[in-house]
């Protein structure tokens, strides 16, 4: 028995996620709040969304899944190896930061190249002119 219906092409899943008028990028947004209770809030989702409109649709991804990750909470090691004469300690991974954490990487790792936000720390004239070299010299 054979099925007639052709697969989908990425034109007519477009098609149809805008018909339900969905934006773009909540098909590749982590869980959104609402409807998802501790979701990424959806207002959050917008508001970085509408910060980037000509960015890369993956950074943009990215950057609402590293956003969703840094509200989660980061789960413990959760074996300990100890033989006398050494240690070793495994981490968890399937926590739920983990997982969104790898996501975004997943995300950042179709881009290609490194591309991120513009980080602008302020006013350069109000730093002391030593700052860079008193703190590298001396981490806190």
């Amino acid at each position: 028995m054979t099925s007639s219906a052709a697969a989908p092409t990425p034109s007519s899943v477009t098609a149809t996620a805008s018909t339900a008028s969905t934006p773009p990028w909540q098909l590749w947004a982590p869980p959104l709040d609402p409807p998802t209770t501790g979701g990424l809030p959806a207002d959050t989702a917008q508001q970085i969304a509408d910060a980037n409109p000509n960015a890369n649709p993956y950074l943009v991804a990215a950057l609402m899944w590293e956003s969703y990750a840094a509200q989660l909470p980061v789960a413990p090691a959760t074996t300990s190896v100890n033989t006398g004469a050494q240690s070793v300690t495994y981490a968890g991974g399937g926590d739920p930061f983990s997982l969104a954490i790898a996501r975004a990487n997943w995300l950042r790792s179709m881009l290609g190249t490194f591309e991120s936000i513009w980080l602008i720390p302020g006013d350069l004239d109000e730093w002391p002119i030593d700052w860079w070299q008193r703190n590298l010299e001396n981490p806190p």
